[in-house]
């Protein structure tokens, strides 16, 4: 009775509920979006989306023979499309054209600044979890359901920390997941002997587009394969699916062979000998962080957060819990859980018996677990609902489509698998991260909202107890977002220590109020590095604080602006009596 009420509520209060969800996901996104400042990878962002390649390659006519002393509309100079085509290719290694395609004529719209960059992931973030709400509802036929898998994606710390990059991530979770939504709506518009066309053709649009926003889409695409070659019978729909994945591929051939993309390979390869290097000779101490080679423990140790932080219910615990000896002493309990609710399912005499084991278990755990008590306990609850999913994948319940269901678990395993077949044949553990398998997530976040599903329908005594321990987790969670929103996050902020807010950006607010006729504004241009022979300009010096600072000064106005290859880490107004005025010290800021 209980869950016919909740689901009569579910019913009738849908679209208010998805509302607040909606709003929910847009506030957690939008807080602190421009408190620090943006990183290297946000600064590519913003240049190569003006058509610019970083450190002058393409703007010879501002830095060219030995050319110092230039102006704001010489740098703002038009670009044509060439000039898009290299800024990519050299700065970006070819990849997120369709991105970039985005955020030129948005940044052109909203003004450029790193509030308005980071908006356009915000946005696709949001509409990733009204999409999962659309996608869940649709295949699993349940409005609470639907809601639940908004919910945990809306609070979702991964999905959280990129849509507050200018990075072309949530806009790839948004179209690899429409793309999953288009296919499993042709199959089953060819099931019911409906016409499917529109739906294969708008999954191979989408599955293009998301090739052209990030290369790795394509291990979304082979989860698609593997999903047909398994679970589809119909011979017209693997023609029909293999007509949009070969339009797919080749407006990605395209793309490599004509577009930006032609020297994408060589810097993949290049890349993937440099950091080989690292992980052979100086694994701890490179610019890229640490890389290690691609022995059995590192691939596991590295694997496995990526695994259970897309399982919500383990979000985080493998960074926090340490020693072996606990690990397995929080999955005997585990076990120990999964016995108590078997029995008690089967009325069981000796089911009781279980829970009262379960609960000693967990009494005298929290001496072993010292100041970790509450983490290990949650892993036990974690293993727990772990099983429920794989009962509700294996077992006989006809509650949800098992093709469905077994969509899911392939496309949450096949990207991060991989990156570990990518990983173990370039002999270097960089690649795995999670940000290049976050396409797993909101299938992940919809089996996690069925075994949240059946905790709340099973007839336990220990059900109050794991719900209480998931709770626990929940404030996990809420401490992950802390130290997101704090910038200290490792793994999601790729740092300990927080960013102070945007110098290049502060320095041109300060010139603008600032400079007058005959000002000249004094840019550093540090000794040129290179490690990529892509990245190698013709100048001697680096310029990219130059672009960076550009890139928050009106294209209207005329700022007279002067190279300084001497203070390398200061921009500085020079007045026309010759008082030089220090707008900021960049260093230790360039992050």
């Amino acid at each position: 009775m209980a869950l016919q009420q909740t689901a009569s509520f579910f019913d009738k209060y849908t679209s208010y509920c998805l509302i607040a969800i909606l709003a929910l996901a847009l506030g957690l996104r939008l807080y602190h979006l421009d408190a620090h400042g943006i990183w290297f990878d946000e600064k590519s962002t913003m240049v190569v989306s003006q058509g610019i390649v970083l450190d002058g390659g393409n703007q010879k006519e501002v830095f060219g023979k030995g050319k110092l002393v230039y102006t704001n509309q010489e740098f703002w100079h038009e670009k044509k499309l060439p000039d898009y085509y290299e800024a990519m290719t050299r700065s970006d290694i070819g990849n997120s054209s369709f991105y970039y395609l985005l955020l030129h004529p948005w940044l052109n719209i909203v003004g450029i600044s790193d509030f308005s960059a980071r908006l356009l992931s915000v946005l696709f973030s949001v509409l990733t979890v009204f999409l999962l709400f659309i996608f869940t509802k649709h295949f699993f036929k349940s409005n609470g359901l639907a809601l639940t898998a908004a919910t945990l994606a809306a609070i979702e710390p991964f999905f959280i920390a990129y849509s507050q990059q200018a990075r072309n991530y949530s806009l790839t979770f948004f179209l690899t997941l429409f793309a999953s939504y288009c296919l499993l709506r042709a199959l089953e518009a060819d099931e019911k002997k409906e016409s499917a066309l529109k739906w294969y053709i708008w999954y191979g649009i989408s599955a293009l587009l998301g090739l052209y926003s990030h290369f790795l889409v394509a291990s979304v695409l082979l989860a698609h394969g593997v999903y047909v070659l398994f679970f589809v019978r119909k011979f017209k729909s693997w023609v029909a699916f293999g007509v949009a994945g070969i339009f797919a591929v080749s407006g990605l051939a395209w793309w490599l062979i004509y577009g930006g993309g032609q020297y994408t390979l060589f810097s993949l390869n290049h890349q993937s000998k440099v950091y080989l290097e690292c992980a052979l000779n100086r694994p701890y101490n490179n610019p890229y962080g640490i890389i290690l080679p691609a022995t059995f423990g590192n691939v596991f140790q590295k694997s496995l957060p990526i695994f259970s932080d897309m399982w919500i219910f383990t979000n985080g615990l493998v960074d926090k819990l340490e020693g072996k000896k606990n690990i397995v002493l929080a999955f005997i309990i585990g076990l120990l859980f999964i016995l108590s609710y078997r029995f008690s399912q089967r009325k069981h005499p000796k089911s009781n018996w279980f829970i009262i084991a379960s609960v000693i278990s967990l009494g005298l755990s929290s001496f072993l677990f010292k100041d970790k008590t509450l983490g290990f306990w949650v892993l036990s609850s974690g293993v727990f609902i772990t099983y429920l999913t794989t009962e509700i994948l294996v077992g006989k319940s006809a509650v949800y489509s098992k093709k469905h269901l077994w969509f899911l678990l392939i496309i949450g395993i096949v990207p991060t698998a991989f990156l570990i077949f990518n990983a173990v044949r370039s002999g270097h553990t960089y690649g795995l991260t999670q940000r290049y398998s976050g396409f797993s997530f909101p299938y992940v976040i919809i089996l996690a909202s069925i075994a949240l599903g059946r905790l709340r329908e099973a007839k336990n005594s220990l059900k109050l107890g794991i719900m209480i321990l998931l709770g626990i987790q929940l404030f996990f969670v809420i401490q992950t977002l802390q130290i997101i929103y704090a910038d200290r996050s490792p793994k999601y902020n790729y740092r300990t220590e927080p960013r102070q807010p945007n110098p290049h950006y502060a320095a041109a607010q300060k010139a603008q109020k600032l400079y007058q006729k005959g000002d000249t504004l004094l840019l550093p241009a540090p000794l040129a590095k290179f490690d990529n022979p892509m990245d190698r300009t013709y100048l001697p010096y680096s310029v990219v604080d130059a672009q960076y600072f550009n890139l928050y000064l009106p294209k209207d106005g005329i700022f007279v602006q002067k190279l300084d290859t001497v203070n390398v880490d200061k921009i500085r107004l020079k007045k026309a009596d010759g008082t030089v005025i220090e707008l900021t010290d960049l260093k230790g800021k360039r992050y």
